[in-house]
């Protein structure tokens, strides 16, 4: 028997809820609207996998999704559901993902969330969305999340557990842009329009590749981190404190807390998800903005993960030495030397055995490995120089 209900039985799931309810009213400026589910026999079964979808406004795109989410998770082992988490929505996206759940039998859980000005942004939300998923979720089980614009390939559920069953803990998606989209011929102007910036990310990672090569990713590889298309095993999500706390850039931060702990990250040409082209996102700053940023006339910074290729060369060998440092337990006092590092720090810096942490570190107290921007008017010679450095990278004696 399947069928929609209100959680309101007192049970242990329900006491989770009401706690998680209470703090995130209390500290976070988020109240609880709704919550129901189209469940059936898995309502108080612990899943093997749950795929949570942040929402807001998307009645255009919300049933594509949930159907693409749906076909994919019939092909898939194990039990999972569907965890929509819709905020400050003033559209028809819930009953549209409520009569779709009712027509499909898939298993649909909907929380219906209004959020603070100060706590609205899609990292916070994406940030819950996974919290409330990992409670289905058992301690050996998966949390999946993409966008409610976006449409998984057919493939996408058991391609991502296929990854963590073969020893990955967090997956990365390959996104596709959807060539049925109005805009898409749009977006394919604008990339055109500033090719530079796409040539000079391959090389950056070539150079990177051939300095400090990923033991975990083949090259070349697709190198995308998008909640468009993540899994995580919900041991590592528990254990590095979830998705941070920020508004913009959250997948990132969240791989970046991941690599911290020295967990394993896979690129997954396999797990491919099909995305919206609108130029009309729903996050202030986030790929619509960049989009329409690009599509204008005026200079402006490229993608923040690109540097000068200066400062590429330095951080991928000063990472690829410090890891075989901490490899072959060899003393790391000449490279803290070379970062210019404070010679206080050194004890600090030599107790720690985890290379994750050991370079989080050094990025810290290394002044020369800041972060720095480029702008677009500034690639022709950068791009010149990196790929220079890509022509002499024999006469590098990374030992």
């Amino acid at each position: 028997m399947t069928y929609w209900f209100r959680l309101v039985t007192v049970d242990l799931r329900n006491i989770l809820i009401i706690i998680w309810k209470t703090m995130i009213t209390t500290e976070d400026g988020v109240q609880l609207n709704d919550h129901c589910g189209y469940v059936a026999q898995l309502a108080n079964c612990p899943l093997s996998y749950v795929i949570a979808i942040p929402a807001k406004n998307e009645q255009a795109t919300i049933v594509a999704c949930l159907d693409a989410c749906w076909q994919s998770m019939q092909l898939a082992v194990g039990t999972g559901k569907i965890l929509l988490v819709i905020n400050n929505t003033t559209d028809t996206t819930q009953a549209l993902a409520a009569a779709w759940a009712s027509q499909t039998g898939c298993p649909l859980e909907i929380v219906n969330i209004t959020v603070a000005a100060h706590a609205c942004e899609a990292g916070y939300v994406r940030r819950m969305a996974m919290q409330w998923a990992a409670l289905s979720v058992r301690p050996d089980g998966v949390l999946l999340c993409t966008d409610a614009d976006s449409r998984p390939h057919i493939d996408w559920v058991s391609a991502n557990l296929a990854q963590i069953a073969a020893g990955y803990d967090l997956v990365c998606g390959d996104i596709l842009l959807d060539q049925s989209h109005p805009q898409y011929q749009q977006i394919c102007a604008i990339h055109r329009k500033n090719a530079l910036e796409g040539q000079y990310r391959q090389a950056s990672l070539e150079l990177i590749h051939q300095l400090d090569p990923d033991p975990d990713n083949v090259w070349p590889h697709h190198n995308q981190v998008s909640g468009a298309s993540l899994a995580i095993r919900r041991q590592v999500h528990d254990e590095v404190g979830g998705v941070p706390a920020v508004p913009l850039a959250e997948d990132r931060a969240l791989a970046l807390r991941v690599a911290l702990h020295d967990y394993r990250i896979c690129y997954c040409d396999r797990a491919r998800v099909v995305t919206s082209c609108r130029m009309d996102g729903r996050a202030q700053g986030g790929m619509a903005q960049a989009l329409r940023i690009r599509a204008g006339n005026e200079d402006f910074l490229i993608d923040e993960s690109l540097e000068p290729a200066d400062l590429v060369l330095l951080r991928a060998g000063t990472r690829a030495t410090a890891r075989r440092a901490l490899q072959q337990g060899r003393s790391r006092h000449d490279l803290y030397a070379f970062l210019k590092i404070e010679p206080s720090r050194y004890e600090t810096l030599d107790k720690i055995r985890r290379f994750g942490m050991l370079w989080q570190q050094l990025e810290l107290h290394a002044y020369c490995l800041r972060p720095q921007r480029v702008l677009y008017s500034q690639l022709p010679v950068q791009l010149k120089k990196i790929e220079a450095m890509l022509m002499h990278m024999s006469e590098f004696d990374m030992s």
